[in-house]
């Protein structure tokens, strides 16, 4: 008969503490992306990226707790891959939210160009109208972004739970799903489609819900 290994209390604490810091960070990183944090959040990344090594050598013999902080280290291995494709946008110019202000520049710069043609005095700032339209194509990105991530991060969690493996990318489904939408929204006419994750057979898939209102 197999031994049963007690629960450690002081690892339970530790494993809290650990998604707590987890949490915390994906927030630090979102505030970062929006521009509202001016400072990358390093120093927590690191230091979280420390304890999962630690608890990794330590070697975990309580089941529940080995397939708990397994869970953790897949979720922080997908918000890396997630925080990496971001700064490498940012490095490109080619984030979303770089691409709002310069969406907002070239704006202002044709509106002073047209201005000039005109003989009318230049303006330094684009129409409220036109800001109005950027923002809300801005936020229509953002929240579909936003949808697809919560979508992806759900996915690699349960293919972890089911053994399969986590080493997808999050343009390839993010691009699958989009496809998925304009062909349901096509074929069934609906407003907008939703999607859940589901396990069935013992693998991990996605399904697409039309939503009619």
């Amino acid at each position: 008969m197999a031994r049963i290994e007690r629960l450690d209390h002081g690892l339970s604490s530790r494993l809290d503490e650990l998604e707590q810091k987890m949490f915390l960070l994906k927030i630090n990183y979102e505030k970062y992306f929006s521009g509202i944090e001016r400072q990358e959040p390093l120093r927590d990344r690191e230091e979280i990226r420390r304890t999962i090594r630690d608890l990794a050598e330590e070697g975990i013999r309580n089941a529940t707790q080995r397939f708990k902080f397994q869970g953790l280290k897949a979720r922080f291995q997908t918000f890396e891959l997630y925080w990496t494709r971001n700064l490498n946008m940012m490095e490109r110019g080619v984030h979303p939210k770089m691409r709002f202000k310069a969406d907002q520049k070239d704006a202002a710069r044709k509106a002073a160009e047209a201005a000039a043609a005109q003989g009318l005095p230049r303006e330094s700032e684009i129409s409220p109208e036109q800001e109005r339209v950027l923002r809300e194509r801005q936020e229509r990105m953002e929240r579909e972004e936003r949808a697809f991530r919560l979508v992806y991060d759900k996915y690699v969690e349960a293919r972890g739970k089911c053994g399969q493996s986590t080493d997808i990318g999050f343009d390839a489904v993010r691009e699958a799903l989009r496809k998925q939408v304009r062909t349901i929204k096509a074929t069934y006419n609906v407003e907008s489609v939703k999607f859940r994750v589901v396990i069935e057979e013992g693998k991990a898939k996605v399904k697409a819900v039309p939503q009619s209102g």
